[in-house]
């Protein structure tokens, strides 16, 4: 069964005097709003559901977002909020704070006002479906585990910010979330701040050293070191060369290398986690031989 519901986004200030607003500055805030809503859903109904989203402007200063989502059904709200996750477009809207609902649910957007953005000094599981948190200040509220997990999200919190992103433009001092004759969330340009994603700490997974065959893409001088790109079969990364009297030698040109000349090397590769991103670095320890490819142009 299909489900539709619609709510309108206003930006106010006087750099929207004229009733237009800058369209690099509107086109992001758009696509932030579709992957906001879209990552939301995708958590909430674990991918079961899809959600279509087109925008149509209706007064001066503002526009209106009507959604469309198939595979979804209107439930009470109140066993909604009461179930582990929200199956209801209106029950997700209003947990992202676009919608206004229960008492109880303030969404997303007004917590991470509430909590300046940081993470809370403590965090307690009230029972299935509810988070308990406490603030630096020593505010303790109750959020729903689904809020709480949303406010965790990445993906969510980049596109949050880039919703509200045009009121740290000049002139522009507001961005509202209507719903009706009610305004659910309200964030002023003291307030923006508080939306800029968290830098995502790099989580060490494992370090290992092996030794492999790679061919040199190409390399650079910087920052005192050399960095190198290189080829190890379908797979390209780069790397500090960390050889010391492998480097010495190339600068006195006693070693002439070109390009895809074959190496074979001992590497370190670092990994870590970023979030949901697993990255690595690499590290040159050694290199133990050289095999010329055929003659190019050398590149020192």
């Amino acid at each position: 069964m299909t489900e539709s519901k619609g709510f309108r986004i206003k930006y106010s200030g006087e750099a929207l005097a004229d009733h237009s607003i800058e369209i690099n500055d509107l086109a992001p805030a758009l696509l932030a709003v579709n992957d906001l809503i879209q990552e939301a859903n995708s958590v909430a109904s674990k991918k079961a559901a899809t959600i279509s989203i087109k925008v149509k402007a209706t007064e001066p200063g503002c526009f209106q977002i009507w959604i469309q989502t198939a595979k979804m059904t209107v439930d009470d709200l109140e066993g909604i909020f009461n179930s582990p996750a929200a199956s209801s477009l209106v029950a997700l809207l209003v947990i992202l704070g676009f919608l206004e609902g229960p008492t109880t649910v303030k969404g997303v957007f007004n917590l991470i006002k509430r909590l300046c953005g940081k993470a809370p000094k403590k965090i307690t599981q009230k029972n299935e479906n509810e988070m308990e948190l406490e603030t630096e200040s020593g505010e303790i509220f109750t959020v729903s585990k689904l809020e709480w997990e949303l406010y965790q999200n990445e993906k969510i919190r980049k596109a949050a910010h880039g919703i509200i992103k045009p009121i740290e433009k000049a002139g522009v001092e507001t961005v509202e979330f209507i719903d009706g004759e009610k305004t659910p969330t309200k964030i002023t340009k003291s307030e923006a701040r508080f939306y800029v994603p968290p830098e995502q700490q790099e989580e060490p997974l494992q370090e290992s050293t092996r030794e492999t065959y790679v061919n040199i893409v190409h390399l650079w001088f910087k920052d005192g070191g050399y960095k190198w790109k290189f080829s190890e079969g379908d797979n390209e990364w780069s790397a500090e060369i960390k050889h010391q009297e492998f480097l010495e030698k190339l600068l006195k040109d006693e070693v002439t290398l070109h390009a895809r000349d074959l190496l074979k090397v001992r590497v370190k590769q670092m990994q870590f986690r970023a979030g949901s991103t697993v990255k690595s670095d690499y590290e040159i320890l050694e290199v133990l031989d050289i095999q010329h490819a055929p003659r190019q142009t050398p590149l020192l």
